[in-house]
């Protein structure tokens, strides 16, 4: 599953935020500093502060292999993308397989870890990124991932959530929940409602109600949620020999995932646009293609329709999907046309022409034209 990644989304630290629904508990307004010993950020509310497990700083320094989404914009995996990390105090080295990042590091509560990345180019140059993990650690173990994790004592529990609706979830015997947020470099709270059950033998813990409520099921003192227990099974964060090792690790990877790459693991030849497999690796190779006319004789293999509306507008989008041959089609091509695709059966003889165009950051023809061809 992929993802487009919105700036708006990461950078919290260049002036504006938006305040979420709900007014913060008025006895909640300014956190108390703590001298513990865990690095922390900003200082955390005393009741957060509590649940920090012992070890935790430690377990995170050396070298990983991990998922850091590094890149504004673009398309990216769910999972992040593939990532050699070393941490070492509060300063963490990050080799995305291209080059290397120098980031901020820091244990923000007792389950949540952030890298912090300094923005040097585009728009939002000047500014900081926020990246954040969830953690537990578990017989010793620490655990990384993406979703919902914490830690539980009876009946009372923290956890850390992130999407929409994100927050540090702290759970009272009885009564209500709270949830922290941290706005601004102070961390303020505003109340929900938290409540225990058991499914299939086991505690479950629903943070919040309705379309956005989180559940999280105990194992033990840990409460994790299936999002971030499928990451943890992925192994999406393991510690590596070092950090040689996991540039290594990466390296391989990025290959391995890189389209170009598999085009020309397919065949297709870097500098060739005959095909649409060489094609794929010509325009991995060198993106200046878009824009430039193409003629290329394809199979068709289907077409496709939708439409939007804007301000009263309906706009209507067809194409056309192409590809070199019955047994090659992985690597398609879409043949974007200003009328519907008709008189085409799946694998007819066709010549497509039009304009080098990029979708989901692979090559298309924009303005094109379909033709039978003999």
């Amino acid at each position: 599953m992929k993802r487009t990644m919105a700036i708006a989304l990461m950078i919290l630290a260049v002036g504006c935020g938006k305040k979420k629904e709900g007014e913060p508990s008025a006895t909640t307004s300014e956190p108390k500093p703590t001298d513990k010993a865990e690095p922390t950020g900003a200082a955390l509310p005393e009741s957060v502060m509590a649940w920090m497990p012992k070890g935790a700083a430690e377990a995170w320094q050396g070298a990983w292999n991990g998922r850091l989404t590094l890149e504004m914009g673009g398309t990216h995996s769910m999972a992040g993308d593939p990532a050699a990390i070393e941490i070492k105090g509060d300063k963490a080295t990050v080799f995305d397989g291209k080059k290397e990042h120098q980031l901020g590091f820091v244990v923000e509560s007792p389950c949540t870890v952030r890298f912090d990345q300094a923005l040097t180019e585009g728009s939002m140059k000047g500014g900081t990124a926020y990246h954040h993990k969830q953690f537990v650690m578990k017989d010793g173990k620490l655990l990384a991932g993406e979703g919902a994790a914490g830690y539980r004592k009876g009946k009372t529990a923290i956890v850390c959530t992130t999407g929409s609706g994100g927050g540090i979830y702290v759970v009272p015997e009885a009564g209500d929940c709270l949830v922290w947020e941290k706005k601004f470099d102070k961390w303020e709270s505003k109340k929900d409602t938290c409540a225990w059950s058991q499914a299939d033998g086991k505690d479950v813990l629903t943070l919040g109600t309705g379309d956005w409520a989180t559940k999280v099921t105990a194992d033990g003192d840990v409460l994790a949620n299936d999002q971030f227990m499928q990451f943890v099974k992925e192994g999406l964060h393991e510690k590596a020999a070092d950090y040689a090792a996991a540039k290594a690790w990466v390296t391989e990877k990025v290959k391995a995932d890189d389209p170009g790459e598999q085009a020309k693991a397919a065949g297709g030849k870097v500098g060739d646009t005959s095909t649409i497999v060489s094609l794929h690796a010509s325009y991995a190779a060198d993106k200046s293609l878009k824009g430039k006319p193409l003629e290329i004789k394809a199979l068709f293999l289907n077409s496709s329709s939708s439409t939007s509306t804007s301000g009263g507008t309906t706009t209507n989008y067809y194409s056309a999907q192409l590809v070199d041959s019955k047994d090659q089609t992985k690597f398609t091509l879409s043949c974007e046309t200003k009328d519907e695709v008709k008189g085409f059966k799946q694998y007819d003889k066709v010549i497509a022409k039009g304009t080098i165009g990029e979708s989901f950051g692979k090559p298309s023809l924009v303005d094109c034209t379909l033709t039978k061809a003999r």
